[in-house]
């Protein structure tokens, strides 16, 4: 009797494994439950599982159940557009004597342009439950459209490593596979103050297409949901002139520039902005770099985006991933390579009986 508890539970497990995980981590196959592939799940009843992870992965293993091997190795690169709302934006030219210009800046819109590059390692620790840790390198061009107090457009560019960590719980029943996913994600740049912290939660649900004299081959065609969150508030200072990218020329116009403005105020704002007027005054008739310091809160406009993708198993070591997302303003491709190994041993829980 106990026994036969033992086994439903691990049935129970095995039901909740799946064909793909979302950006390519691994594979499992519920190939029991299709006649086609009772050689191939009789096969494996018959085969010693020579892996540590996933826990009781040999007790699937003696059910008929394929699981991958445990362990991978993933190559991804990822462009995203995607455009963001500031508030609370308080500016100037001395880290002490921030003012803030809400009432007087207004952005038409601020789209950073990222690119990412990242490795990720990852294991399966449960039949279900995939775990993974993210190191990498962005590069973003953000394009900022000024509307007030007067229009300018120009490009902020920033780049630095990235380190993060993940998990992912999936599942399936036949040609059907779904998996939620997390990520949380830390960038550091020379022109923030912090760390941007990045949390990502994705849904996805999709059909396995199986090759069937190579049952260890299958397309996973992927549609789902994700959504996107920032660290609310960010800070730092830059160097104007590296901003901007003004010449000697461009500082003569923008002071020009400076000086109608300002002199276009009424009274009441040319006091509260007199400081700003006056070290951007000084910058602008000086050969000496100045940085800008700031603080502001960030928002995205659209935080949630659909995606399609596609994942193709060629095995069990080698696989690639290709994801789409979407909606509103957000737009992000991804692309994965993914290296599956495992460390050979005994699989931990091997010989649990109740």
């Amino acid at each position: 009797m106990k026994k036969k508890i033992l086994q439903f539970g691990l049935i129970l497990i095995a039901l909740f494994a799946f064909q793909k995980t979302s950006f390519g981590q691994g594979s499992v196959s519920n190939l029991a439950i299709e006649d086609d592939y009772q050689h191939y799940t009789d096969s494996l009843k018959k085969t010693e599982y020579p892996w540590h992870f996933p826990i009781m992965g040999s007790k699937l293993r003696k059910m008929g159940f394929d699981l991958p091997f445990p362990n991978g190795l993933m190559i991804n690169y990822a462009y995203s557009k995607q455009d963001l709302m500031v508030s609370n934006l308080n500016v100037g030219f001395s880290p002490s004597k921030l003012m803030n210009v809400d009432g007087f800046a207004r952005f038409n819109n601020i789209t950073p342009n990222v690119q990412a590059v990242s490795a990720r390692y990852d294991f399966w620790l449960l039949p279900f439950l995939n775990v993974y840790g993210i190191g990498g390198y962005i590069k973003s061009d953000t394009q900022v459209s000024l509307g007030l107090p007067f229009k300018a457009d120009f490009t902020a560019k920033s780049e630095g490593p990235t380190v993060g960590w993940g998990t992912v719980v999936a599942g399936g029943v036949g040609p059907l596979v779904v998996s939620l996913d997390y990520t949380q994600v830390y960038t550091f740049t020379g022109s923030t103050d912090k760390a941007t912290r990045t949390n990502v939660i994705g849904a996805r649900i999709g059909h396995m297409f199986r090759f069937r004299k190579k049952p260890y081959r299958n397309v996973v065609a992927l549609v789902g949901v994700q959504y996107l969150g920032l660290n609310k508030s960010s800070g730092g200072k830059v160097d104007i002139e590296k901003l901007v990218g003004i010449t000697p020329e461009g500082k003569i116009r923008a002071s020009q520039n400076l000086d109608t403005w300002y002199g276009q105020l009424n009274p009441t704002e040319q006091q509260i902005l007199e400081p700003v007027y006056q070290g951007a005054s000084n910058y602008l008739n000086s050969t000496d770099p100045l940085n800008l310091h700031y603080t502001f809160d960030k928002a995205l406009y659209y935080p949630w985006s659909m995606s399609l993708g596609i994942n193709y198993q060629h095995n069990k070591r080698y696989q690639f991933t290709a994801l789409y997302s979407f909606l509103g303003s957000r737009n992000q491709i991804v692309f994965g390579l993914n290296y599956r190994f495992g460390f050979k041993g005994k699989n931990f829980l091997k010989g649990v009986t109740l």
